[in-house]
């Protein structure tokens, strides 16, 4: 008799953490960007969360998700995705200065609007990889982005 309860109890462990981890990997999570270092409220700010490396961080097209947030000089700038499966991501933002929709930059392709990703406290020269931008999301987080303007 013992020898069925210790099945039994085995048994029951294994449905648990089988039914633990399905609704872990089926669980949504929300994510909130929370804005700092703007120069001017000025325009919008585009925000583009990736979940590939594929597009990041200047093809939005290729997003998971896109977010657009109107700046209004009494706010603090912050926007929420909600129901995210948990997993890598990472997110590129453009303080799009002029409204135009698209990043503006110099004759030697030099940003001349805000950028920001997820993850780094300073940019450095180059494009930053998916890699070192991402996180990974297992419950609901909030991010700070500081916006850098290279020029």
């Amino acid at each position: 008799m013992q020898h069925i309860r210790a099945k039994f109890r085995n048994l029951s462990l294994l449905l648990f953490s089988g039914l633990c981890l399905h609704l872990h990997v089926h669980a949504q999570f929300q994510l909130r960007i929370q804005v700092e270092g703007l120069r001017n409220h000025k325009g919008q700010l585009l925000l583009s969360l990736f979940n590939q490396a594929e597009g990041f961080p200047d093809q939005p097209e290729k997003s998971f998700r896109q977010m657009k947030i109107a700046l209004h000089a009494s706010q603090q700038p912050e926007g929420v995705w909600q129901g995210l499966p948990a997993g890598f991501y990472a997110v590129a933002l453009l303080h799009d200065e002029d409204a135009d929709g698209r990043i503006d930059v110099n004759w030697l392709g030099i940003p001349t609007e805000g950028v920001g990703i997820s993850t780094r406290k300073k940019m450095l020269w180059g494009k930053p990889t998916f890699p070192s931008a991402s996180f990974y999301l297992s419950h609901d987080t909030t991010i700070v982005i500081r916006v850098h303007y290279l020029l």
